[in-house]
Formats: C-alpha cells, structure tokens, sequence
C-alpha cells in the first residue's frame, strides 16, 4: 500500500516545490521593481530589467503560487481520499479477525473511537509531512540562497539563529504537546465509549428511566475529557508565545540591520523590502515546521492506540500443517461425529467451568445440552466453533483434532442458533441470507418459510426488503429468533447447533419452531442447548451437566425413571408450566 500511496502522492509534491519557488521569487521581483520606480535601477545578478516586465513577474509569480495551491489541494484530496479507505478497510478487517476473547473485553464506542484516533494521526501526519516539513525545508533553502547571493551575509546569521531558537523551543514544545496529547486520545476514547454504551442499551434505558443517570454517567467522561484538552491548549498557547517572542526580536534585529543599511547607503529600497518580505515570509516556514513537529507528535500519540490493535493477534487464517482443512472442505458432505476429550476450560485461571469433560455427538444425530445456569454448557459451543481453546483435553470433528482446522474453515461447516440473535441495520433479506447475501430469493424465501416467518412477511411494510433496525430492535424476541434459524438452515451445515434456541417463545410458538429444527436439521449432527426441557424430549442423547461436569446421560423416558437430576428439573419446570 505504501509504495502505490507515494505514486500516487508525488505530482503533490511538485505542486508544493512550484509554489515554494514561486512564493520566492515573487519577492524578488517586488524588490526589483521597487528599486526601478525610485530610479536606483533594476538589475539583479548583472541582469537589468525593464519596470514593466517585473509588474508581470511579480503578477505572474503571484498567480503562480495560487494556482500551484489550488492544484496541491486537488492532487492531495484524490491521494488522502485513496490511502485513507485503504488504511481503513485494513484496519476494520484486522479488528473482525481479533478472537472473540478480544473483543469481549473491549467496548464497542471504544474500539471505534481508536480507529478515528488512528485515521485523525494519520491525516495529520501525512498533511504534514507533504504541506509542512518539505515544502518548509525547500522554501528555506530558497530563500538563503538568494539572501546568500542579493544581500549581505549577516542577514544569514540573523536568519540561522532565528532558525536555530526555533529548533529549540519547537522541540521542547513538542515533547509537552505529545504528553498532553496521549492524554486527549485516552480521555476521547473512554467518552465515546460511554457514549455508545448509552445508545447500544436505550431500550433499558427507557425502561428505567434512565436518561438522566447515563447523560451524568457521560458527561463524567467528557469533564475529564475538557480538563485534558485544556492541558493541550495550555501547552501550545506556551509554546506559541515562545514562537512570537523569537519571531519579534528576530524581525526587530532584521529590519534594525536593513534600516541603518539603507542610511547608509548600502542597501537599496528595494533590498529593504526584500529583506523585510523574507523576514516575514522565512519565519512561515519555521513556524510552521514547528507547528508541523508538534502536530505530527499529536498524530503519533493519536496512532498509538491504533498500533496497539493492530498489535492484536488476529485468529488463524489457515490450518496448522495447511491439510485437514482444505482435504476434508472437498469432501465435506453429510453429517459430522463429534468428540470431546478430557476437556478442561476456564475462563479465568484456576476457576474451570468445564471439568475433564468427556462425550461423543454422533452422526446424524440430536444431543441436548441440559442443567442449571452455569454448569458450561455455552461454553461448549464457543469451543467447538474455536471462540476459546481448552486449557487441557482435546476435541475432534470427525476424528481430526480441532486444532488442526483454520477457525474460519471450521465454522462454514456449522450453524449456530445463538440464544440472543443480534440483527444487523438492513433488510429481513439480508439478515437471513447472511454472509452470502446475494443468495436467490427462492433460498431466502424456502429458509424463512422453514423458520414460520411468513406471517410476520406478510405483515411488514416492505416484505424481504423491510429493514429491521439496529440490531433488530423493530422485530421481537421470538421473531429474531426465527431469522436467526432460516439464516442458519440456509447454509446447510454439517453441524447444526441451537443455543436456547426458542428461549424467547411462547409455548404454542416454541412447539413450532421445534418441528421447524427438526426438518431444518434432518440428516445433520445436530447440538441442542436447552433451559426448557420440553425442547428435547426427542433428542436421541440428553447430557445432564452440573458445574463443568455430566453427572446423568441417556434418553429423556430413562432418565425420568433414574429419578435423579434430570428428574427434578423436569418437575420443577413442569409444576412452574402448570
């Protein structure tokens, strides 16, 4: 990307050294054209020129550097434009590739915030690097060599220790703005992140009437936020009256040498106002690649944040030995057998959730996930789909260890019904027929049709093209659910696993959507998670799991005559229906 980004960038750069060159000369052709009006003569390096051939230079140099400008501007926004959807499409792919663990420990508002943060450095880095430090630099050395070869060398001492204070006082500004500026980015990421964190939860927000702890809640933020930002004004408004104070006596030493020159004799008027153009028109560019220094440390603090991102490891793109995965995808057909191994998981160390878990899920087969809140049983799908690895034990998907599976080649071949589907800001189609989209219409209607959406199709304004809102909030809590089984029977897994799959639904509903798994995963290996029991009654395995651990196993009729754990749960879900 870099290599293309400076193609692209360079004719900028010519525009800048066009209008550096001709901003400099343009004041020698004033200062020419002055000492011709008051008579003295205009000649400059043996050459004498006529009053109205320096009118046009002056003039033409003028319009010159405008147009020279203008064309920077419009070579500059085409190249920014490119390298900043580039940049942001990087960083936007690295960030979804970043395990789930990543983002589980991060706030959304957050994230989102680091990625401007990093855009914003980057601009300001970039606008610098090509507006500021070289055109600077080349202006400067423009305009000392004609100082060099028109006037007399002290004013090239006055200029270098000018140059030289500026130095001085730009680098010890930037070193506090940068401080000052790390401070601004951490205080911009945290307020963003409280602000999205309101408007991700307004529904409960609403609820509880709200609105007026979380606007305490942000505006906490934004106080520290105010306070950092005045730190950073302060420290430039410092720095900046160190810049005027150099700048006004360097100006004052200057123009204190020209006059007793000019009374002297030795320099002409027009040398006087060269010399003044130059004093006034060197101190820009020293300014400003001051100002460019600490700007471009404010982008480099700004950048931090997004560099610890990318620092992130992102999940494995491609399997271990580069084998299973891409053998068993071309021969992947039919239903799968799964096993776990004397599996041990934690999410926190030395507190296991899952305890030398040991269980087979047969091809073709309905296993169920059963037991009470926290005994691990989501934690078993966010190992199979590769969410998190085992802390000890191993499992296999048609006997080949995990492991030995890209996590993006593993879960193409599973569909997962999650127990809270999050809908994106489009169309029903679009949520069904994600990630492929594009997919026929005949597929997406079949699937809905699968998942008995078509009374609430019929309803909606706009049928398959009605958008659902933010995360699905225009669609209620079953009928989410429903989009989420057509989305998953459309891409006909091997795998098929429902996690509270009908957890938002009445009785008469959940019955329906039962039938509807069972045809959607005809044929598939098929992994239910289930609080209600009457959602499994028909699973050819039932696995009873109580803090990390199987403690009954078997068919629903056998393990209602054990008369144990299951049992229990199955008359105090009973008696709570009745």
């Amino acid at each position: 990307m870099g290599i293309r980004a400076l193609a692209v960038i360079r004719p900028e750069l010519t525009g800048a050294d066009m209008r550096k060159l001709v901003a400099a000369l343009a004041c020698v052709a004033l200062k020419l054209l002055v000492d011709a009006l008051s008579g003295e003569g205009a000649s400059f390096v043996g050459l004498t020129l006529a009053p109205l051939g320096l009118l046009a230079a002056y003039v033409g140099a003028q319009w010159a550097g405008r147009m020279a400008s203008e064309l920077r501007m419009l070579l500059f926004g085409g190249a920014e434009q490119s390298i900043t959807r580039k940049l942001s499409r990087k960083l936007f792919s690295h960030v979804m590739a970043l395990p789930l663990r990543f983002h589980l420990g991060r706030a959304t508002g957050a994230v989102a915030q680091t990625l401007e943060n990093g855009l914003q450095g980057f601009r300001l880095i970039m606008q610098h690097a090509l507006f500021t430090l070289l055109p600077g630099l080349l202006e400067i050395v423009i305009m000392a060599a004609i100082i060099a070869i028109a006037l007399d060398s002290v004013f090239l001492v006055v200029f270098g220790a000018c140059a030289l204070f500026y130095v001085l006082a730009f680098a010890d500004g930037a070193r506090k703005v940068l401080k000052a500026s790390r401070a601004v980015s951490s205080a911009r990421i945290d307020a963003n992140a409280q602000l999205a964190d309101g408007l991700l939860n307004f529904e409960t927000v609403k609820s509880f009437t709200g609105e007026a702890a979380v606007s305490r809640r942000y505006d906490q933020t934004l106080a520290e936020a105010q306070t950092r930002w005045g730190a950073f004004y302060r420290a430039r408004f410092v720095n900046g009256i160190r810049v005027a104070l150099i700048f006004a006596t360097g100006l004052a030493a200057t123009l204190w040498l020209a006059v007793t020159r000019v009374q002297s004799g030795a320099m002409t008027i027009g040398d006087f106002i060269l010399v003044n153009a130059y004093m006034l028109q060197i101190v820009r560019p020293l300014e400003l690649l001051g100002y460019g220094v600490r700007d471009m440390g404010q982008g480099a603090a700004f950048i931090e944040r997004m560099l610890d991102l990318l620092d992130e490891d992102p999940e494995p793109s491609v399997s271990s030995d580069g084998e299973h995965s891409a053998a068993y995808l071309a021969r992947a057909q039919g239903a799968a057998r799964v096993a776990f191994e004397n599996v041990t998981f934690s999410y926190i160390e030395g507190q296991p959730v899952l305890r030398d878990l040991s269980f087979e899920i047969e091809p073709g087969a309905m296993t169920a996930l059963v037991g009470a809140s926290g005994g691990g049983k989501s934690s078993i799908v966010r190992l199979i789909l590769r969410f998190y690895e085992p802390d000890a034990g191993r499992i296999l998907f048609e006997g080949v260890p995990l492991t030995e599976y890209s996590p993006a080649d593993l879960r193409r071949l599973i569909a997962l019904v999650p127990q809270d589907t999050s809908l994106f800001n489009a169309s029903l189609a679009f949520n069904i027929g994600f990630p492929e989209y594009d997919n026929a219409r005949e597929d997406i209607e079949r699937a809905a049709s699968l998942a008995n959406l078509d009374t609430l199709i019929a309803k909606l304004p706009d049928g398959f093209d009605t958008i659902v809102g933010e995360r699905g909030l225009k669609l209620s809590g079953g009928e989410k659910q429903r989009v989420a089984i057509a989305r998953a029977s459309l891409k006909q897994p091997r795998l098929f696993i429902a996690d509270e799959a009908t957890s938002s639904l009445d009785s008469r509903t959940e019955a329906e959507i039962v039938e509807n798994l069972t045809i959607a995963a005809r044929g598939v290996t098929t992994l239910v998670i289930a609080h209600r029991l009457s959602t499994v009654v028909k699973a050819d395995e039932i696995i009873v799991l109580d803090q990390g651990i199987i403690v009954e196993r078997g068919a629903h009729a056998d393990l209602l005559a054990r008369n144990g754990l299951y049992a229990d749960l199955w008359r105090a879900q009973t008696e709570n229906e009745s």
